[in-house]
Order: structure tokens, then sequence, then C-alpha cells
């Protein structure tokens, strides 16, 4: 059985694996409210690299993959928290453990309406990376130092191909779920007029700013473990 207080599930983005977590991992840990805290790894990289081949993998893969890990830790008080690309995992996740899941963080997270795919928002939306033909350097490190944005660009991965191009069906979150959505002020890769519509998609209680780029959890992670608990 889990130990009693807040424990945090992180789920990483789009060409990342539960690694790039590694720096706010202990400063979420060193806070008294925290009880424990878990970095998942989505199929196809970390530890649940090679169980499928890539272009096998799907968005339910990715959901399952959430449930599972907090299922197989029987962990309750969980404080949801999805990065980015999670944005298509973890209101589904979080949907299917009413009973588990205290609270769902979104940290600039990308949600398309329903019956659309990440793909298609890429493809058409003006301040989508795409369409602004931006690289990872300046999406993930615009506000690193040279050391952090190579400590972060040699754990980039291959980002399986299907749930991008899969359409998302409608979720409706648990009543009663506190959620919340952190805008991150000076992100390149999801600007913050993005990440509020993205906000709007999904429905949350609240946006919280924070000052930081896309890569918060590498730039600022002390100050980012402080914001994610108070927000409980």
């Amino acid at each position: 059985m889990a130990a009693s207080g807040l424990h945090f599930v992180l789920v990483h983005g789009g060409a990342h694996s539960g690694s790039c977590w590694e720096r706010l991992v202990p400063e979420l840990e060193a806070l008294p409210q925290v009880a424990g805290v878990l970095a998942v790894d989505l199929s196809g990289r970390g530890r649940r690299a090679g169980v499928r081949p890539l272009e096998e993998i799907t968005r339910e893969h990715y959901i399952a993959d959430v449930v599972a890990d907090i299922e197989g830790a029987d962990l309750r008080d969980v404080v949801l928290v999805g990065h980015s690309l999670a944005g298509i995992s973890v209101p589904w996740a979080a949907a299917r453990l009413p009973e588990r899941v205290r609270h769902l963080v979104l940290l600039s997270t990308t949600t398309p309406p329903p019956g659309r795919s990440v793909n298609d928002v890429m493809a058409e939306h003006p301040l989508s990376p795409l369409r602004r033909g931006i690289d990872f350097q300046r999406m993930f490190c615009n506000d690193l130092g040279e050391a952090e944005a190579q400590w972060l660009l040699t754990r980039l991965c291959d980002e399986p191909p299907g749930p991008l191009g899969e359409k998302v069906d409608a979720v409706s979150l648990p009543e009663g779920l506190a959620s919340s959505f952190v805008l991150l002020e000076r992100d390149e890769a999801l600007p913050p007029d993005y990440q509020r519509e993205q906000a709007a998609t999904v429905g949350v209680d609240r946006i919280v700013p924070f000052d930081s780029g896309h890569s918060a959890f590498v730039s600022r992670p002390r100050d980012l473990a402080a914001l994610l608990v108070g927000l409980v």
C-alpha cells in the first residue's frame, strides 16, 4: 500500500522519455507534502523501449502505460502531471482513475479538439512549431544554458508516428477532479496564446502562469516543484 501524502506521476512529452524529469524529481521528493514521485516511460522509450515496434504504438498504449504504472504502484492522492504531447494521454488516463487521481496538471500541453489529430493541428495552426519552422534547439532550449541544452538534447529519442496522426475522442474529466494548466510564458514550442487554446479544449479549472520556456523541468526545477505542490 502506498504511503500517505501526495504522489506525483510525471508523464513526458514527444521525443522525450521519463529521464527528462531527472532534475525535477529530487526537488519534489525534498518537499514534505510529497510521499513519492514516479516518472513514466511511455511505450517506445526508457524501460518500455523495444516492447513493440515504434510503428505499432498507438495513443491507447500511452494512456494504458500511465494507468498501468499508477495501478501497479497502488498510488492514491495522485497529482498527474503531463508535459507537451502528454496532452493526448493524461486527461484520458485521469478519467479512468477517478478514485486515484486527485489533481490533473497540464504543463504546456497540446490537446486537439475531438476528431482532430496532433498532426492536423500542427499543420494548420499558425503558432505551431511546424508552421513556424523551428528546430528542437529553439523549441526546447531557448532559455537553457549550453550545458543544460546539451543535457536535454542528448536524451531526445524517436517519437512513434501513430499517436501523432490519430484523431482524438472527447474526454470528460471526472466530477470533482481538480485541474490546472501551467502556462509557460517564454515557451517557443507552444507559445502562450496556443497554450490558452489548449487549456480551453480540455476545460481546466485554472490557468497558472510560470516564467519559463518549454523545458521548465530543466531550467527551473526547484521553482517548478514548489509551484506544482502549491497547486494542490
